[in-house]
């Protein structure tokens, strides 16, 4: 059975009850922590949970949240994305880029792609707008052709931004072996992105149900 653990309105896990132990143990969970698994109605506290082992009651001065402790990626198959992508003409995906470095902004605060995609789409907004304008006033759209221009420049650099996010985070805090296509990236960014995390989140998943066996 995995639990997962809520500190500070956050949710940590999943983690199997040796994970519990050994946390506990270390001090980096404590029994005070509210525990959740499939089947229980309520959050319990882990001392509840893990039994009577040797573990501190109490916050100690500077809380220490386990390395492992990360935010999990957005759930949503690479497949289903690349569907919803093409049914809205592409709407789907810029929605979804930004969702993607919305979370790698919470994993590694020193992401900065949600910056280059928060600008590109204000100007795309822009060039949707001067492309109104210009057919309301039947005049050419002279700084259209520019604001599309600079979209998909800020575009290209929050994807390969993001790509480099994710390959020192899966490389260094969390070793997974990610390794990234320059040209997979230019072509499909998140759809990419998204189907390396549902790989990475599915070895994960197996490595908690063969570890704790």
């Amino acid at each position: 059975m995995n639990y997962f653990i809520s500190r500070d309105g956050q949710q940590y896990g999943p983690y199997t009850l040796a994970d519990l132990q050994r946390y506990v143990a270390s001090g980096d969970v404590l029994t005070g922590d509210l525990a959740t698994s499939e089947g229980m109605a309520a959050p319990v506290p882990v001392g509840q949970i893990i039994g009577n082992i040797a573990a501190p009651l109490a916050y100690p001065a500077s809380p220490a949240i386990p390395a492992v402790i990360y935010p999990a990626p957005p759930n949503l198959h690479w497949g289903l994305l690349l569907l919803f992508t093409a049914i809205s003409c592409g709407l789907f995906m810029i929605v979804w880029d930004l969702v993607l470095s919305t979370w790698m902004r919470k994993v590694d605060p020193r992401s900065q792609s949600l910056y280059y995609y928060i600008a590109a789409l204000v100007l795309l907004a822009g060039f949707y707008l001067s492309a109104f304008l210009a057919a309301m006033s039947r005049s050419p759209n002279s700084i259209g052709g520019l604001l599309e221009l600079a979209y998909i420049i800020l575009l290209l650099v929050g994807r390969f931004k993001l790509r480099t996010s994710l390959e020192l985070h899966y490389n260094e805090a969390e070793p997974m072996g990610l390794a990234l296509s320059g040209v997979m990236t230019f072509f499909f960014g998140c759809i990419y992105f998204q189907y390396h995390l549902n790989d990475i989140m599915k070895r994960k998943t197996l490595d908690q149900l063969y570890g704790s066996r």
